[in-house]
């Protein structure tokens, strides 16, 4: 290994190299699930290269570390969240590299339209209000379709979405914007794969714990996604997942079945089209 990073950056690579063996993985097929190349992971494996918070998060999800693991990696790299959460800034990259290798993913959306779902117009609005304008807006809009893409592949993963009611009657980018938001929601949900439920208003209260995401593989353990305003992080404990799951169900029971959804959503629409 280098000597010329310091003895903490090399134990790291030590303990990620264990961590990735232990986890029956190569170079090369762990590389793949962490979205990067083979060559970055092995500098980083060589103490060539210090890992990134995301490329760290992505590691620690995918070799399935366990709680002292975790904790041992996060001291080495200097941060120390609480036990099972990897704390980054909102719509990390290893969020998109969980959903393209997802076989089921569930989003639960209290205050906005998920990313997967966005059309253009409401990503522009809705990061607007978030601050980023001129470059910064085209790349967030140009990823956010990239990211989409997911959901039209032939091994897309089966997606389903849960909207509160208010997601879609407040105008985000206008009228027109959210009429046009919503019909592209009615659209996806009559694809084969894919559900988007809402959660009326005429339900009254429901377990609402905030915007979360719980995605399912083939050949790894579930890992929720959940974010809040300047923070997003991934928990994978066993717990965490099965109580994300509960939470799921709860909703699920709270929301309107997906026929009565696409109703509501197309009267919705047709009320923001009359505005």
């Amino acid at each position: 290994m280098s000597d010329r990073l310091p003895a903490r950056t090399r134990a790291l690579a030590g303990e990620l190299v264990e961590l990735r063996v232990r986890a029956g993985l190569t170079t090369r097929g762990a590389a793949r699930r962490l979205g990067i190349s083979s060559a970055s992971l092995n500098r980083t494996e060589n103490a060539k290269r210090e890992a990134s918070a995301e490329e760290l998060g992505g590691m620690l999800a995918v070799y399935r570390a366990g709680e002292a693991d975790r904790k041992l990696v996060l001291d080495l790299a200097g941060a120390r969240p609480a036990p099972g959460w990897l704390g980054l800034a909102p719509d990390p990259p290893p969020l998109a590299r969980f959903e393209a290798t997802a076989l089921s993913i569930v989003d639960f959306a209290p205050h906005a339209v998920p990313g997967l779902l966005q059309t253009a117009a409401y990503t522009r609005a809705v990061h607007t209000h978030g601050g980023d304008l001129g470059v910064a807006l085209d790349e967030r809009v140009r990823a956010q379709a990239r990211r989409q893409a997911v959901l039209s592949r032939l091994s897309a993963p089966h997606y389903a979405a849960f909207l509160d009611e208010a997601v879609l009657r407040r105008p985000v980018g206008g009228s027109a914007a959210m009429a046009e938001q919503i019909r592209w929601l009615v659209s996806r949900a009559r694809q084969p794969g894919t559900t988007v439920r809402v959660v009326p208003f005429r339900h009254g209260g429901y377990r609402n714990p905030g915007r979360f995401s719980l995605m399912r593989f083939r050949e790894a353990a579930p890992v929720v996604y959940v974010e809040h305003e300047g923070s997003s992080g991934f928990l994978d404990g066993a717990a965490d997942v099965e109580r994300f799951g509960a939470i799921a169900a709860s909703i699920a029971a709270a929301a309107l079945d997906g026929l009565d959804s696409v109703n509501l959503m197309n009267r919705i629409a047709s009320d923001h089209e009359r505005a």
